[in-house]
């Protein structure tokens, strides 16, 4: 069975110098997420694996104006909110969001 849903996010990235505002795209195939975080301006690409109850751990880089961080996540979401904790370079980043609107549900 391939299952695919989409789910977009208006999200709150809290970071050493102050909260970010942005977006986040996911995508759920199966047990794997996809997601593109978008935030001060660049678009950061990650992926991971999701169980069934929306617990998920991702990987990916997140660009900042001097350099790409390499990045580990770990949190949860569903069709409404999501709230995930990436560890960056030994720094905890908190992400917070609320669903834009349900994008898709290809069933």
């Amino acid at each position: 069975m391939n299952e695919q849903k989409h789910l977009k996010y208006n999200i709150v990235l809290n970071t050493t110098i102050g909260n970010k505002i942005g977006t986040l795209s996911a995508k759920i195939a199966d047990d794997t997420l996809e997601c593109v975080i978008a935030v001060m301006k660049n678009e950061n690409y990650f992926s991971g694996a999701i169980d069934s109850y929306g617990k998920f751990k991702i990987c990916g880089h997140l660009k900042t104006i001097t350099n790409n961080i390499k990045c580990n996540g770990e949190g949860y979401l569903d069709d409404s909110s999501i709230t995930f904790t990436l560890n960056a370079e030994g720094r905890n980043l908190i992400v917070t969001g609320t669903s834009v609107v349900k994008v898709g549900d290809n069933t």
